[in-house]
């Protein structure tokens, strides 16, 4: 165990190496400073587990100043300190004492007398600073316990079973590179079974907000998503008025109504997930870019919404067959913000990848990104399932971060038609 180290500061020196000389032989490492100047230099720079000041300090700064000085830095705080006063009637003694001084010991500097009352401080200096840490595990073990709830529940948001269809293979994979994650993605039955649902999405920031912010994006998604009403039907059980709502189920003026199984579903939950956000949660400045896509597992038909989210492609055996544009803003942005209904084609053979930025923002310990050029390669690459697609997308990252810090959530959707 290291020595204790103790601070003299008084200006007489005969007082001041006697006092040095008897602590050193109690075995202290001791700094002796004859002005209250030096002395605030000296703590700026170094700890001491004890100061000694001289209570009738002179000098540009006095004793008063310099214990002011200490209070307002912290170092008192960390450096009890004992007033050197020639008795206990000194008229400054209890000043000092308000001001932070913890107990004094006499001018007269008897050895039984310093050592007793030296060590008698560090001693209950020591205990409280065990006691300190105590508390703080304590806490910092309650913290980690809320946290590993937290994520538990945050992974329950997830789906525990991917649906598996004839014909298809749907598969997913979530690296969050905090204890608790933005990124969710799920996958879902919808219009009685004949149709199916999936979403990847990525809100815009990190940690435990983001992780909260997240299980509400994803719970009002899978909640509009999955109920049979129309928007003017959903704004009255929300208490709206209905008017800045169009019904899906319904024409337009001067627009076609959209016929397609599924659409309903897929516009409601872009729609009514963005408004319900703005409508309540706007001053949190928080979004959440989201691609949610609607496909027919008889035909391969796609409809699909993307709220700001990067591009999903569709993978041919040539390569990359279309991007899924954005047909929309990120969810939770704008207020009243509409969502466009886009159309594509999963052929026999092809496979629908959708990632989230941390794929493309993964650094390595050089802090370069993984990038589009590399995520456009490995795509090329022929693929016998929408597993090996993500197991390769893995051992690929993985190889490129390396050492460095995981810099934001990865998350992968694959949805593979199967060739005949």
């Amino acid at each position: 165990m290291a020595a204790q180290t103790i601070l003299i500061i008084d200006e007489q020196a005969e007082r001041r190496n006697l006092l040095r000389d008897q602590l050193e032989a109690f075995g202290y490492v001791v700094t002796a400073l004859d002005n209250g100047r030096a002395a605030l230099d000296v703590l700026k720079t170094q700890r001491f587990d004890l100061a000694l000041l001289e209570l009738g300090l002179w000098g540009a700064i006095n004793s008063y100043q310099v214990l002011d000085r200490m209070r307002a830095t912290g170092a008192l705080m960390m450096t009890p300190v004992l007033m050197i006063a020639p008795d206990d009637s000194d008229p400054g003694l209890a000043r000092c004492f308000e001001m932070g001084a913890v107990d004094y010991i006499p001018a007269s500097c008897l050895p039984p007398v310093v050592k007793a009352r030296v060590q008698g401080m560090l001693a209950q200096r020591t205990l409280l600073e065990h006691q300190q840490n105590d508390d703080q595990q304590e806490t910092l073990l309650k913290i980690e316990r809320d946290v590993q709830i937290a994520r538990q529940i945050q992974l329950g948001f997830l789906p525990s079973q991917l649906p598996q269809l004839p014909g298809w293979e749907i598969a997913a994979r979530f690296h969050p590179a905090r204890e608790v994650a933005g990124d969710f993605y799920d996958a879902f039955m919808l219009t009685q079974n004949r149709r199916v649902g999936f979403v990847i999405a990525d809100v815009c920031d990190k940690g435990v907000g983001a992780a909260l912010f997240m299980s509400l994006s994803r719970s009002l998604v899978r909640a509009f998503a999955q109920q049979h009403y129309s928007l003017s039907d959903w704004t009255n059980v929300l208490g709206g008025s209905g008017d800045t709502f169009t019904p899906v189920a319904r024409r337009e003026k001067g627009r076609q109504a959209l016929p397609t199984i599924g659409a309903a579903s897929l516009k409601n939950a872009m729609v009514l997930t963005n408004n319900y956000i703005t409508d309540n949660h706007l001053d949190m400045n928080m979004f959440v870019t989201l691609f949610f896509g609607v496909f027919d597992p008889v035909t391969g038909a796609l409809i699909y919404a993307n709220g700001g989210h990067c591009p999903p492609l569709i993978v041919g055996p040539d390569g990359v067959r279309t991007k899924l544009a954005m047909t929309g803003p990120a969810v939770g942005l704008i207020p009243g913000a509409d969502f466009n209904i886009a159309h594509a084609q999963i052929d026999p053979g092809e496979i629908l990848f959708c990632y989230s930025d941390g794929v493309t923002d993964a650094r390595n310990p050089e802090r370069q990104f993984f990038g589009e050029k590399r995520l456009l390669q490995l795509l090329a690459q022929p693929a016998a399932s929408a597993t090996e697609v993500l197991d390769r997308f893995e051992r690929n990252l993985q190889a490129h971060i390396a050492s460095a810090d995981q810099f934001d959530d990865i998350t992968m959707l694959a949805v593979q038609r199967i060739a005949s």
